[in-house]
């Protein structure tokens, strides 16, 4: 949800960018701060995530001129759980995020620790880390989505999957019974 800026935005922006939070976007000012050339635009956004209530910065490109790129970044902080009463039932991928459906049809940012960084499609930390994370989901039914799972009980499947070209192109979105399944093999 769109809200005004906070202290807890500050934290998502460097210093010196923490002024253009509460500048108006181009599409709102033209001749604001963020306008370049009265068509192009550099701003910040604030929202909130409404499930967590975490802070959430919008950082905003566009090209002056016409059919120039009209591009949005995110930044927010990941929970490190799910609510304790919902219980995973998705996983999906999308643009480099990672994100949790629960049984509620609630979307959340996959819980994740600091430096625990998931990633896919390669054989590395990133992979071995998410594929821990979906295994302990697996194993707990979908009951323990806290964020910190020990990378040597990420399931050999799960990681083969998670280090795949399918999980990388974001062309499979396991739910809690693919990822059983996978543990099955």
């Amino acid at each position: 949800m769109r809200c005004e800026p906070n202290a807890m935005h500050c934290t998502l922006v460097e210093q010196r960018k923490i002024p253009a939070l509460f500048h108006p976007c181009a599409e709102e000012d033209k001749d604001g701060p963020s306008a370049i050339r009265g068509s192009g635009c550099v701003c910040r956004r604030t929202f909130y995530d409404i499930e967590f209530g975490l802070p959430v910065v919008g950082a905003h490109f566009k090209n002056s001129g016409e059919g120039g790129a009209d591009q949005w970044s995110y930044k927010t902080y990941a929970p490190l759980d799910l609510r304790p009463d919902d219980t995973f039932s998705s996983f999906l991928v999308s643009r480099g995020l990672f994100w949790a459906r629960t049984e509620k049809g609630l979307l959340s940012v996959l819980p994740q620790r600091n430096g625990l960084g998931y990633h896919i499609g390669y054989s590395g930390g990133g992979p071995q880390a998410l594929a821990a994370y979906l295994t302990q989901v697996a194993v707990s039914d979908g009951q323990n989505t806290a964020a910190g799972a020990v990378y040597e009980k990420a399931h050999p499947a799960i990681v083969a999957w998670t280090q795949s070209k399918a999980a990388d192109r974001g062309t499979n979105t396991p739910t809690l019974s693919d990822l059983k399944a996978m543990q099955r093999r």
